[in-house]
């Protein structure tokens, strides 16, 4: 910011009247016409452009810590760069459909992270300290597997995670898609068909493929591509279960 030196550019009678107030002290005059930060220079589009770029490199599956390293900046600027795109994107490719579901990435709303937990822990009665646990693992970057969730309204009406193994003795088989859960009220109308495609791919765009579903359904999950591949034993289960794979 450069300094005038008012004697030279007010007149005499104002410079007199603005003394009235300060007197040999520095005055910032603002702009009589403010403008949007950014607008006046490349930096707003250059900001843009790299923000882009690093969330589509975390799509490919490189990790918060190295490009915090590449770019120069913190591991949690770079999750909120990474959480704002992803918001974003959600807005531009419409994940609200026709009847008011919104289909979410936690990512994108890491503060359900609690109400999401407990709404698994009421549904299969594993510890809500073991999905908080998990979820806090993927919303700091220390795994790719992720949890996705359908709202109505800010109701959890259905939910699903991706792990690495789901309590049975494959452990060889991994990924795997678990707790997928709809509330009865909201059952018949696509929605678990619509949170296991956005994971499917979700996970591809980080390099992770294929994934395995461990369940005691048929019929079902063949309908959104996955595939029987084996039995598997389920810890504590007395007979084995399906194992699915989706390629």
């Amino acid at each position: 910011m450069s300094y005038l030196r008012a004697e030279e550019i007010l007149p005499k009678e104002l410079l007199e009247a603005v003394q009235q107030y300060v007197n040999g002290q520095s005055v910032y005059i603002p702009a009589k016409e403010k403008s949007d930060w950014g607008s006046g220079t490349d930096t707003k589009q250059i900001l843009e452009v790299r923000n882009l770029e690093i969330y589509e490199k975390y799509r490919t599956g490189v990790l918060v810590q190295h490009l915090a390293d590449e770019y120069a900046l913190s591991e949690k600027s770079i999750q909120r760069i990474i959480r704002l795109q992803k918001t974003q994107n959600k807005t531009e490719t419409g994940k609200n459909d026709m009847n008011g579901y919104e289909y979410i990435d936690l990512m994108t709303r890491p503060e359900l992270k609690s109400a999401a937990a407990k709404w698994f822990h009421e549904k299969w009665g594993v510890p809500k300290e073991a999905y908080i646990e998990c979820m806090e693992e993927y919303l700091s970057d220390e795994t790719k597997n992720g949890w996705y969730l359908c709202l109505y309204g800010e109701d959890i009406v259905a939910g699903l995670g991706v792990i690495d193994n789901d309590f049975h003795d494959r452990k060889d088989l991994a990924p795997n898609v678990c707790a997928v859960y709809t509330e009865e009220a909201y059952r018949s109308q696509g929605i678990a068909g619509k949170l296991l495609t956005m994971a499917v791919e979700e996970m591809r765009a980080k390099g992770v493929s294929p994934l395995y579903l461990l369940t005691d359904h048929t019929s079902f999950y063949e309908r959104y591509g996955w595939e029987f591949l084996c039995m598997a034993q389920g810890d504590g289960e007395e007979e084995p279960s399906r194992m699915y794979i989706h390629k």
